[in-house]
């Protein structure tokens, strides 16, 4: 079984996005009860390319429609800055326990584009509405807990 991904995110305005976001509320029979206050992400996509300097690219994520997504349309309206927008991969230990083992912080992250999707209704019955939320940002990190080792990198750099 394929491990999920979890989002912690906090608007400047609105505070706390995710706050609930896992709870049986907000997702029904799919509540996360150790991530209550997380989102769960299903797909997490990011590239930096290079040619001559290197180049940010958005990083999009898929997940559910949820509590979250009335205020990540409000998010996007208001350009609102997201002073913590991290995002936290699990994978099973040899002990066989879910633990966290990378993460990817954005700093002064701010929401670029919002896809809501609704499945065909015959054709993938078994599909549950979805959203593909994309972020720009000022600054990345990645962090491997686990193995020790991490970076940083900023969009406005363009070191040749």
């Amino acid at each position: 079984m394929a491990n999920l991904s979890y989002l912690t995110l906090v608007g400047e305005k609105q505070g706390k996005i995710s706050e609930g976001c896992s709870s049986q509320k907000s997702v029904g029979n799919k509540a996360q009860i150790a991530h209550t206050d997380e989102i769960m992400v299903y797909a997490l996509m990011h590239s930096i390319s290079r040619n001559q300097n290197v180049n940010h690219h958005e990083l999009v994520i898929t997940k559910p429609v949820d509590k979250s997504s009335p205020l990540l349309a409000k998010a996007i309206s208001d350009n609102e800055i997201m002073t913590t927008c991290d995002f936290t991969l699990y994978r099973t230990s040899k002990e066989g326990i879910s633990q966290p083992y990378y993460t990817i912080r954005l700093s002064k992250a701010r929401i670029s584009n919002i896809d809501f999707v609704t499945p065909h209704s015959v054709m993938e019955k078994e599909i549950d509405p979805q959203e593909r939320v994309s972020f720009v940002y000022e600054t990345i990190s990645w962090d491997h807990m686990i193995a020790g080792t991490n970076t940083i990198s900023n969009w406005v750099d363009r070191v040749q």
